[in-house]
């Protein structure tokens, strides 16, 4: 089958698209046949180090995907072959995390793309309770894109960030994926929204998202901007995203009790941690990565109904992959990135 794959962690150009061996399902397992995949910032990791999450080379880059069940293995029983599906984005064992529904924290949770063979490819073998049923009316595109930023973004607003009608919300980096699936829940929720970034281009498409309010980093004080937009109150949530860039200012802008949701560091994992004002003004400091079983059932019911509309920048073909890593490394995206596998399924 066809596949991008990596052999080495020497940058984009470590990934070949070439042929791998079809994967055969094991017992309770499904064979899926891709339609399409999401990049993520993971992807560029796994090329230009990929140090901290055991793989194996060569290995498969693509965490998300969605496609057509191709077969089933021994033991399945809930899934049949012809249906259209998403991938839950993780593999996981039975631990005591997996027991109280928490699948994402599993001591062996494995995530294509990451530790094992992923999305970019023509076919993936998932264990069956990670194939979730989607609606004809939901493209295999916009399936795709679900499983990590959206997934992400979901937890982030909604179980950790907890956020409520006319709740003050700062995000940062408002182009990227996550943080644009951020804004557009944040809006469904009705909650005010400061945004920012360094293009105005993309601040632009933030406030046709519903953004309330938005800041040009590098031509505006963040914080005295949030200061003077909320009356120096504060904000009640802060979705970060970028690091020890924008650490401080991110704890700086919380008002009393304020939620600091954290799911990335582009910039730099070990800021000052400001330990003073996390105890005295009560901050809570939550991280996120990808969500459970039952937030991706209640994402995937949400987009089905129609309640948000995954932002897509782009699609490339699977041989055009590398270059759609390029354009993401280069932060010129506003959304996710689409990998057509099968161009004819998506459409």
């Amino acid at each position: 089958m066809r596949a991008a794959f990596l052999e080495g962690h020497e940058g984009i150009g470590s990934l070949t698209v070439g042929r791998r061996p079809r994967p055969e399902p094991g017992h309770g397992e499904v064979l899926i046949r891709i339609a399409a995949a999401g990049l993520n910032r993971v992807d560029l990791y796994m090329a230009n180090d990929g140090s901290g999450f055991r793989h194996e080379l060569p290995i498969t880059l693509g965490v998300d995907g969605a496609g057509v069940i191709e077969a089933l293995g021994p033991g399945c029983t809930a899934r049949r072959v012809g249906e259209r599906v998403v991938i839950y984005p993780a593999r996981y064992g039975l631990d005591e995390f997996t027991r109280r529904g928490d699948q994402m924290l599993s001591f062996s949770r494995a995530i294509p793309g990451e530790n094992i063979d992923g999305c970019f490819a023509d076919y993936i073998a998932m264990p069956e309770a990670c194939a979730f049923p989607i609606a004809d009316d939901l493209g295999f595109v916009e399936a795709a894109m679900l499983p990590t930023a959206y997934l992400t973004a979901w937890r982030a607003v909604t179980t950790a960030g907890q956020v409520r009608s006319a709740d003050w919300v700062l995000i940062h980096g408002v182009g990227g994926g996550a943080s644009t699936a951020a804004l557009q829940f944040c809006a469904l929720r009705r909650a005010r929204t400061i945004v920012t970034s360094s293009s105005d281009a993309k601040l632009a498409a933030a406030r046709e998202r519903g953004a309330t309010h938005t800041i040009n980093y590098r031509e505006q004080d963040v914080l005295a901007e949030v200061r003077r937009i909320t009356a120096r109150r504060g904000v009640d949530v802060v979705i970060e995203n970028v690091g020890a860039d924008t650490w401080g200012t991110s704890l700086k802008a919380l008002t009393g009790g304020g939620r600091l949701v954290v799911f990335g560091a582009t910039t730099g994992p070990n800021p000052p941690a400001d330990l003073q004002r996390v105890f005295i003004r009560q901050l809570h400091i939550i991280g996120v990565t990808i969500g459970n079983f039952e937030e991706f059932r209640t994402l995937v019911d949400a987009a089905e109904r129609k309640l948000f509309v995954p932002v897509v920048d782009r699609v490339v073909p699977l041989e055009e992959v590398r270059e759609g890593l390029a354009y993401l490394e280069s932060g010129q995206q506003t959304g996710k990135i689409a990998v057509a596998v099968d161009p004819a399924l998506c459409g």
